[in-house]
């Protein structure tokens, strides 16, 4: 197999050796029209040798090897002979007596050496700065480095994402890809939240997904957040779907009535106690189910009695309402909820509903709308043209209106796991709740 050394001398320039040839010069434009170029030049002397050949790229003390075959796939190698060194000499290789790989040995499609400038090299080391005393004091010279945040992890998506696996390279995504979007959204859920951070789904029509949407939400919010950060409360009317749609069903001392029961026995509830009646789920998140709750238990100060429990233990409660408009646990969600999510399907009916719920929610609590946001909810049996019309009636009220993708196991009935979710939902969920969070830091009048 033939072995191609090529030296990068510069962002725009490299030298090309190879056993009985001259030496080439490849100029480009920019960096990423450079590893185009090598990667044009390797696979043309593939071409002629009827063979795949050995790149070995070098850059300011660092290799990296590439076997690339006559279709121009490139796929990550270990060198077949001595790495070269700065100042050595290139070594002839002897002829190979292996047969040329097959067509079909590489991965299928071409696969460029690098589509996007990899990281320069290390720059001439510069005297550092003596640590002020009080950095001395803070972290010891001993410890381990710190953890690289989020936006400076190498690429896992995209064409940036595909240089990195097949090359071993640290490419960052773009600023401006979707990439990098996300993880600064991510990064919104891992800051503070306000005291007994309330986030309410509603809606006064039932069957809209209002259910799996604050599971998979409060799925979302663990997920960044750690184990045990965030509660998902169950406050619907009796037989909601709540308990079937959980990952993990609840057993039947894991409900509201039995937590009630603790607090009417004693007021200081240890966090055991509350977790013996949480069901854990899979992401990390409980679930608080209402089980058999008596009117009594859905009283508008037994629930606030109860989010303060959990408000003390929890970061978050996520609230699943039920339809009625009336009864006492729907008002205590508008009234202590820090942000407010309306699911909307692209159905009539619905869409009146979300509507009707909007100005209802303003009866309890006027200033509510600036801290709601409606949710378009792709499915089957939607009637786009119900949206120019909907989407104006949301915003004529000042409310955003979001949309999020269509996801089967939503609309299935099955219970709701984040990592069964396609990745479209999973993104969207994120941001989603990026947005909640938004809402839940603004200054409440």
């Amino acid at each position: 197999m033939t072995t191609l050394e090529v030296e990068i001398t510069s962002a725009t320039t490299a030298r090309v050796t190879a056993p009985d040839t001259e030496v080439v010069q490849l100029t480009a434009a920019d960096r990423t029209a450079l590893w185009t170029a090598i990667h044009q030049h390797s696979t043309h002397h593939a071409l002629e040798t009827a063979a795949p050949v050995d790149v070995a790229v070098r850059e300011a003390g660092k290799h990296k090897f590439v076997t690339v075959t006559p279709d121009g796939t490139a796929t990550a190698s270990t060198p077949s002979g001595p790495i070269p060194t700065p100042g050595m000499p290139p070594t002839q290789p002897s002829p190979s007596t292996e047969p040329a790989a097959p067509q079909g040995s590489g991965p299928v499609g071409p696969v460029l050496l690098a589509a996007e400038p990899l990281p320069p090299g290390p720059a001439p080391p510069t005297p550092a700065a003596p640590p002020s005393a009080a950095a001395r004091r803070g972290v010891s010279t001993l410890g381990a480095p710190s953890s690289a945040a989020a936006g400076h992890e190498p690429a896992r998506f995209g064409l940036r994402g595909r240089v990195n696996a097949l090359l071993g390279a640290r490419l960052t995504p773009k600023p401006s890809s979707r990439e990098a979007r996300l993880r600064r959204t991510a990064a919104a859920l891992t800051g503070p939240f306000p005291d007994r951070a309330t986030v309410a789904v509603v809606n006064v029509k039932g069957g809209v997904g209002k259910t799996p949407l604050a599971l998979a939400l409060a799925a979302t919010v663990a997920t960044h957040r750690g184990a045990g950060s965030v509660v998902t409360l169950d406050l619907g009317e009796a037989g909601s779907s709540f308990t079937d749609r959980v990952a993990i069903p609840p057993t039947d001392e894991q409900n509201t009535r039995s937590l009630l029961t603790q607090l009417d026995a004693a007021d200081d509830v240890g966090s055991a106690a509350v977790a013996r009646c949480l069901a854990r789920q899979p992401s990390g998140e409980d679930a608080l189910i209402a089980g058999t709750a008596t009117d009594r238990a859905w009283g508008y100060d037994n629930v606030d009695r109860l989010a303060a429990l959990l408000g003390r233990y929890r970061e978050l409660l996520v609230v699943d309402t039920g339809n009625s408009h009336l009864a006492d646990r729907w008002r205590w969600a508008i009234d202590a909820a820090h942000a407010v999510l309306v699911p909307v399907p692209l159905r009539h009916d619905a869409a009146a509903a979300a509507h009707r719920t909007l100005h209802t929610m303003t009866a309890v609590r006027p200033d509510v709308l600036a801290r709601t946001v409606v949710l378009i909810t792709d499915g089957p049996g939607d009637a786009p043209v119900v949206e120019t019309d909907a989407v104006d009636a949301f915003t004529d009220l000042g409310v955003p209106v979001c949309r999020m993708p269509f996801e089967p196991r939503f609309a299935s009935g099955e219970r709701i796991t984040l990592g069964a979710l396609r990745r479209p939902t999973r993104d969207a969920l994120t941001t989603l709740a990026a947005t909640a969070v938004e809402l839940m830091t603004r200054a409440r009048t």
